[in-house]
């Protein structure tokens, strides 16, 4: 019987990886084409011509190369949880190359790195961590005043993440992995989704993390029903939101949904940007409902300089690092899933691959 199931023998490769890795690589394709996007070369055409599978990164494949450049492309592995600028790019953007070419996100690389920051940045929050060293190293002086804090701190301003409900807006790889870390502080965790229902995580996962049953939330809430949002946002002492941007999603969060959160509510935002205004979390933070905020994503991305959010006290601003690993790790992490994608394409065809993107959905 002939075998129908692509061979995915040649490797476009546009992303820097690791000498190592990029020589475990080589032992998985007839050829790999490697010209990294911080070299001085481009990938050839006559190349590209060859290449079934392409291996690049949030971007999607260079702009120097064009649909009609790549006959034979089948396999496109992201180093992106999402996929909405990459479907945005020459090859991808159009109708009959989202039909014929299987593009996969990275989506669970980034468990074992965004989990962790937003853990340091809850505690950071949580104790002032930021104000202190701001303060001492400012001022010089051994000191336990916070004089940035609202009036409500007086009394101290240390707090125990005891007993303390965490809202997970969106309960993917990230979600899940947080929610594992977050029962280590004996916190309640629930979780909102499209159908406020428990699923089953079926894609990319990297071995002892995340919640895999989705057994860890307590509860769960729907995100498009308003009842159900509302008893979400009300329950949630520490609000964190790793959503991709789609329609569904964009300005999710208003004045109206910051209100109902807890007095002293924290706010983490590691999806996108484009999920809540800036103005409207300057506005809550002005509230008692929101005591601080750590934003690794914006509205407007990147903030402008001198925009209010680089100054306010209660405020933690990373520009978009919080998946960041030294040295190659980011790009080495995907290429064991750009492996695992190529072999279950290679032996049951192009609906085994893991973390198809919906280009519709946009992830």
């Amino acid at each position: 019987m002939t075998n129908t199931h692509p061979q995915l023998d040649i490797l476009g490769l546009t992303v820097a990886l690791s000498p190592e890795k990029l020589a475990e690589l080589k032992t998985h394709f007839k050829h790999v084409y490697y010209y990294p996007l911080d070299g001085t070369e481009e990938l050839p055409k006559e190349a590209a011509a060859e290449v079934d599978v392409w291996y690049c990164n949030w971007l999607g494949i260079p702009e120097y190369i064009k649909y009609e450049d790549v006959p034979n492309l089948k396999l496109v592995q992201l180093t992106s949880a999402g996929a909405a600028l990459a479907l945005k790019s020459s090859v991808l953007s159009g109708k009959e190359a989202q039909k014929n070419i299987i593009i996969s996100s990275a989506s669970g690389i980034h468990s074992t790195t965004i989990p962790q920051w937003i853990i340091a940045q809850i505690i950071t929050l949580y104790q002032q961590l930021h104000l202190q060293n701001f303060n001492h190293r400012t001022n010089q002086v051994w000191t336990r005043n916070i004089p940035q804090l609202p009036e409500y701190h007086t009394q101290g301003f240390g707090r125990s993440l005891y007993g303390k409900t965490a809202g997970l807006l969106g309960y993917g790889h990230i979600a899940r992995e947080t929610a594992r870390l977050l029962k280590a502080f004996n916190v309640n965790v629930i979780a909102a989704n499209s159908k406020g229902d428990k699923r089953v995580d079926d894609g990319y996962i990297i071995p002892g993390t995340g919640d895999v049953e989705g057994d860890i939330p307590s509860a769960y809430y729907s995100t498009t029903d308003k009842e159900s949002f509302k008893t979400f946002l009300g329950k949630s002492d520490i609000l964190i939101a790793s959503l991709p941007s789609t329609p569904q999603t964009q300005w999710l969060l208003g004045e109206e949904e910051f209100a109902l959160l807890p007095p002293g509510a924290i706010f983490i935002n590691v999806g996108r940007g484009d999920l809540v205004k800036s103005e409207t979390i300057l506005s809550a933070l002005s509230s008692s409902h929101l005591s601080g905020a750590a934003l690794d994503v914006t509205d407007p991305e990147p903030l402008p300089p001198q925009h209010p959010l680089y100054t306010h006290p209660r405020v933690v601003v990373t520009a978009h690092t919080s998946s960041s690993m030294e040295g190659f790790g980011y790009y080495d992490a995907g290429a064991d899933l750009l492996i695992n994608n190529v072999r279950r394409v290679r032996e049951g065809g192009r609906g085994k691959a893991i973390n198809q993107v919906d280009v519709e959905k946009g992830y």
